[in-house]
């Protein structure tokens, strides 16, 4: 039977480790989850550096759409990588030859081209380069059988022998059964977040909190033990209050309310009632996920929002429906979500919460994303970023022009997806260092150098490299100032 690595607490890292010092390991097949997908790839990528390893590594992370497979971006993905690969062994000087790819390969398919173009890539190294490492983790899959069928057709190709292969899938384990085809020649790792003993606890938590009662203390409201009956007042033994004292109280109380009011509270926020309704109607939504009911949590969801409406909270109506549009995408109804996503953006606009219309906006993109509809989510994510750079929320900005960007990569738009990698990477110049190194600004840089790089820009590909790597390492150092420039020949050529 393969090797397998189920224990939890087992790392990414020390799978990969084991595959560096057993060449005869074709395969590790890693399930993992999205919140650890990138903690995931970082681990591998530093296995590159090992003193045993003799392969390059080439990463390729284009998603596989309905309607496009990707191996078209892949391909040109990596023939970047190659030449990137045969820059940097050129500059380290240390006798390590990798040649320049030939022309582009042709095939009747997009998935034979890649198979072409791998094999081309294998004879471009010289020694003692091994082969390579190549890591296949696209960020969606919308076609899993189909993108377990093409990856297993390049695993069994004779030709790609010196072709070791790293497959990410996230939730799913699609490409299980090429590992175990494989058997001992394939590492099995399971990095998914182990979440039952966490949900049931939660779930205790919240059906302790929902049935919170009137006058319960912080901790019962919270979730923590107590009586479900509100306690009886306690028995005092001091004088009771005259009528002078008793004014005083009652009128301090009130002044705290105007105060808060004044700051901007509203007043159904002072109230007990509906605040213990909605958190009945939230938490009931949180434990119906918990149990995987996610149109039982939607509903419960609805209800949370037409409380705050009713009660003039429209900024925590326009949050629960964001809230409320992704639990409709978890029950896998992308084109409520996107209808519900949408709703909550308008009511934003007329309630001018500008952070909350732009996080709206981009997550009717993600909606209509899922849904199959990219061009259209393509312009929902473009909008997303020009609302979030008007209200100076830069990382948002940045992060929604470099969704657009890769939509429309995926779409073979690449006139406009460059325009948006570019938006996303003149956001990112404006901000600090700090934000720099936060944000998706280098992924953009990147993702937009691979463009010049593959329509003949080499100088403009590197230049992007070069704001990349700054925007990931400035202001690690107190001597770092920025030094970002705009590059004039970028815009024109856009």
């Amino acid at each position: 039977m393969f090797k397998s690595i189920t224990d939890p607490l087992v790392r990414v890292a020390e799978a990969i480790q084991t595959f560096i010092a057993e060449p005869e390991l074709r395969m590790i097949h890693v399930t993992t989850s999205d919140p650890l997908r990138i903690s995931a790839l970082e681990h591998i990528a530093a296995a590159e550096h090992h003193q045993e390893n003799l392969c390059p590594f080439v990463f390729l992370e284009a998603p596989t759409e309905t309607t496009d497979d990707g191996w078209e971006i892949r391909s040109e993905e990596l023939r970047a990588d190659m030449e990137e690969i045969a820059e940097l062994h050129e500059k380290a000087g240390e006798g390590v030859t990798v040649r320049a790819m030939p022309g582009e390969a042709r095939a009747p398919s997009a998935l034979g081209r890649f198979g072409l173009e791998l094999r081309a890539a294998l004879g471009c190294l010289g020694a003692p380069l091994a082969g390579l490492v190549v890591v296949l983790s696209p960020v969606w899959v919308l076609n899993a059988k189909q993108w377990m069928e093409d990856v297993a057709a390049l695993v069994e190709r004779p030709d790609l022998a010196r072709v070791r292969w790293v497959i990410v899938d996230l939730d799913e384990p699609i490409c299980a059964p090429i590992a175990e085809k494989l058997s001992k020649a394939a590492l099995v790792v399971d990095a998914r977040l182990d979440t039952g003993k966490v949900q049931r606890d939660v779930e205790a938590m919240f059906s302790a909190a929902a049935s919170a009662p009137p006058g319960a203390d912080g901790m019962r409201i919270a979730g923590m033990a107590g009586p479900d009956e509100a306690p009886p007042p306690h028995k005092v033994r001091t004088p009771p209050l005259t009528p002078q004292q008793a004014r005083v109280i009652a009128e301090a109380r009130e002044k705290v309310r105007a105060e808060a009011i004044e700051k901007g509270t509203p007043e159904a926020l002072l109230r007990p009632e509906p605040m213990r309704e909605l958190r009945g109607f939230v938490m009931g939504a949180a434990g119906a996920m918990i149990k995987g009911e996610a149109s039982r949590a939607v509903a419960f969801m609805r209800e949370a929002k037409a409380l705050c409406r009713t009660a003039g909270l429209g900024k925590l109506a326009v949050m629960m429906g964001l809230v409320m549009g992704g639990f409709a995408m978890q029950a896998h109804a992308p084109d409520t979500a996107a209808a519900i996503f949408r709703e909550a953006r308008i009511e934003a606009d007329a309630a001018e919460l500008p952070a909350l219309s732009a996080q709206a906006q981009l997550a009717v993109g993600s909606g209509l994303l899922a849904a199959g509809k990219a061009g259209e989510a393509a312009l929902a994510f473009a909008e997303a970023g020009q609302l979030a750079a008007a209200q100076g929320e830069r990382m948002f900005a940045i992060e929604a022009y470099r969704m657009a960007g890769q939509v429309l990569v995926s779409q073979r738009d690449f006139e406009h997806a460059a325009g948006a990698f570019w938006r996303a990477v003149q956001i990112a110049s404006d901000g600090e260092p700090e934000e720099w190194r936060l944000s998706s600004g280098p992924e953009a840089a990147r993702a937009l150098g691979r463009i010049f790089r593959e329509h003949g820009s080499g100088d403009r590909a590197e230049w992007l490299e070069r704001v990349a790597v700054e925007m990931e390492t400035m202001g690690e150092s107190e001597a770092d100032t920025p030094s970002m420039e705009t590059n004039d020949a970028c815009r024109d050529a856009i």
